[in-house]
This record gives C-alpha cells, structure tokens and sequence, in this order.
C-alpha cells in the first residue's frame, strides 16, 4: 500500500515526484493545520469574551420575567458546553500541529536513513537508494499525512456546528 501511493505521486518521475509531495506536506501544514489552528483560537477567545455578556443576557431576562429559573439553568448549560466545546478544540489543534511538525520530521528521518541504509548496508547506487527510498518515504508520508489533513479539514468543520445549531433555536 505504501509503495502504491508512493508510486501514484512520483508516477514515473523521482524529482517531479518528490516536489510534488513537498507541495502536498507544505500546504497540509500551512495552509490547512495553521489555518485551523488560527481559527480554533479566534474562535475560543471570542466564545471566551462573550460569555459574560451572555450570562448578563440570561439573567437580564430572567429578572424581568422572560423566562423560568429552569429556562435560565438550560440556557447557562449551553453557554458553559459551548465554551467547553471551543476551550477542547482549541487543543486538540495544537495536538494535530504537533503531529504534522512530528510526520514531516519522521519523513526526513526516513528518507535520510533509508538512503544511508540502502548504500551502506545493501550496497545500493546512490542513484538507486535514491529511488528506492524516496518511493517509500513517500508512500509513507501520504499515508501519515492524509490523516492528517482530513483531520484538520474535519476540525474546521466542527467550529460551525454550534452556532449552526445556535441560529436553529433562536433566529
């Protein structure tokens, strides 16, 4: 498997290959994780800022009669859950860049060492080791990355989700 997709990126063409998938590792990373972290933060810094604000909102309309104490408890459960829910996302972004910091070091590792390997202990061509190795680093490296990136895609979806739900409920 990882030598399929190792084959399906370089098709043919090691260099071609290989700057493809920087191309893929950068814009996984950059664009994508960086993206989602910045808006994982923005997001759990302004739930954050407008929680007080909230909280006054409840119980402005429960001093004037607008709703029951019941209401109001439901209403600061959703308020608490939501701030929970952007406080948790904001981390888990800072796992999923840890983990694309960690799969491209991983990948130079095994590009770096197999090479090494393939010359010195199989007494490849460098040419040959060459080849051998950057196939399977990156066969290797899709296979690490693509989880990555539909993780990330997954996570910036997830952000909507509650003030989705919010205009649902109160328009």
């Amino acid at each position: 498997m990882i030598e399929s997709f190792g084959q399906v990126v370089i098709g043919g063409n090691f260099v071609v290959g290989f700057v493809v998938f920087i191309i893929l590792m950068i814009i996984n990373f950059i664009v994508v994780t960086k993206g989602a972290e910045r808006i994982s933060e923005v997001s759990a810094r302004f739930t954050l800022d407008a929680m007080p604000g909230k909280q006054m909102a409840i119980d402005a309309d429960l001093n004037a009669g607008l709703i029951n104490q019941a209401q109001a408890q439901t209403r600061r459960k959703d308020v608490a859950s939501e701030a929970d829910f952007y406080g948790a996302m904001d981390g888990a972004s800072k796992f999923v860049r840890g983990d694309a910091i960690a799969g491209m070091m991983i990948l130079a590792i095994n590009l770096i060492g197999g090479v090494c390997i393939g010359i010195f202990k199989y007494n490849l061509s460098a040419d040959a080791a060459f080849q051998q190795y950057v196939l399977m680093t990156i066969g290797d490296g899709l296979v690490a990355q693509i989880p990555s990136l539909l993780c990330a895609l997954h996570r910036g979806g997830d952000y909507r989700h509650p003030r989705q739900r919010q205009r649902r409920y109160r328009p």
